[in-house]
C-alpha cells in the first residue's frame, strides 16, 4: 500500500487492494469502525424496535429522520478516522485508534456541517423528485455519491462543511460510476445484511430478548463491511486526487503535518 496507493487504479484494483489491506489490518480497522457501528445498532434498537414499531403510514418518514441523521453522522466520523489511519500508514507511521479519534474530535464541527447540508440537500432533492413523479431514493443516492468523499476531505485537507462537500463534488465529477461502484454498493450491502438479520423474527419467530440479540448480530455482520467501505472510500479519494492533481506523498506529508 506504500506504493500502489499513489498510482491510478481501476475499480477492481481498488477493491482488491482494499480487501488485502483490510485482511492485514483487520483488528485495527474493526476497532475504528466499532464505535460508530455500535452506536448505530443500539440507536436502531432504541428507536425502531422499542420506540417506533407501531408507526405506520407517512409518519414512518418523519420517524426515520433522526435515525438517518445519526447513522450518516457516525459514518462520517468513522470514515474520517479510518482515512486518517490509512493516510498515516502511507507515511509509514502507525497510529492507534485513540489517536485517530482525537484527530476527528478536532473536526467534529466541520463534519456536523457536512451532515446538516447533506440532510437538507437530500430532503430538497427528494421532495422535488416526489413532486415530478420520480422515486424519492434516487436523488438521495446521487447526493450520497457526490458527497461520499467529504469525510476524507475534512480530515486531510481541513475543509469546512460546505467546502468539503463542494470539494467532494469536484473530485467525483467525471467518475460518478466509479464512486457508485466502490462506495454505494458496499453501503447497500451493509444495509441489506442488517435488514436480513433484523427480518429473522418473521422467519423463525421471536422470544424474550430476541430484539437485543438481533441488534448484536447486525452489529457483528456490519463491522467488516463498514471497515471495507472506509478503506475503499479512502483509496478512491487518493485515486481521484492522483488523476486530477498529480498527488504524491510530499503533498500528503504537508497536509497532515507529519514528517516522512
Amino acid at each position: 500500500m506504500d506504493t500502489y496507493q499513489f498510482q491510478p487504479m481501476g475499480v477492481r484494483q481498488i477493491f482488491f487492494n482494499a480487501l488485502n489491506y483490510c485482511r492485514a489490518n483487520y483488528l485495527k480497522l474493526v476497532g475504528i469502525a466499532a464505535p460508530g457501528t455500535l452506536i448505530g445498532g443500539l440507536t436502531f434498537q432504541a428507536i425502531w424496535i422499542y420506540g417506533y414499531a407501531q408507526i405506520v403510514g407517512p409518519q414512518v418518514l418523519a420517524a426515520a429522520l433522526p435515525y438517518t441523521a445519526l447513522t450518516v453522522f457516525q459514518s462520517l466520523i468513522v470514515t474520517a478516522a479510518g482515512a486518517f489511519v490509512i493516510s498515516q500508514h502511507l507515511l509509514r507511521r502507525s497510529i492507534g485508534i485513540g489517536e485517530a479519534y482525537r484527530r476527528v474530535l478536532g473536526s467534529l464541527f466541520p463534519l456536523l456541517g457536512v451532515l446538516i447540508i447533506f440532510m437538507l440537500g437530500s430532503l430538497v432533492f427528494s421532495t422535488i423528485a416526489a413532486g415530478i413523479g420520480l422515486m424519492v431514493f434516487i436523488p438521495g443516492i446521487v447526493v450520497y455519491v457526490w458527497f461520499c468523499l467529504a469525510a476524507p476531505v475534512v480530515i486531510i485537507e481541513r475543509e469546512g462543511g460546505f467546502g468539503a462537500l463542494k470539494r467532494s463534488r469536484v473530485l467525483v465529477k467525471g467518475f460518478f460510476d466509479k464512486a457508485f461502484l466502490l462506495v454505494v454498493w458496499l453501503t447497500l450491502a451493509e444495509a441489506f445484511v442488517v435488514i436480513l438479520v433484523l427480518s429473522l423474527p418473521f422467519l423463525i419467530g421471536s422470544f424474550p430478548g430476541f430484539p437485543s440479540l438481533l441488534s448484536f448480530l447486525s452489529i457483528c455482520v456490519s463491522l467488516p463491511i463498514n471497515a471495507l467501505r472506509v478503506i475503499s472510500t479512502t483509496m478512491l479519494y487518493y485515486d481521484l486526487r492522483i488523476r486530477k492533481e498529480g498527488y504524491d506523498l510530499q503533498v500528503l506529508t504537508q497536509e497532515l503535518g507529519t514528517p516522512l
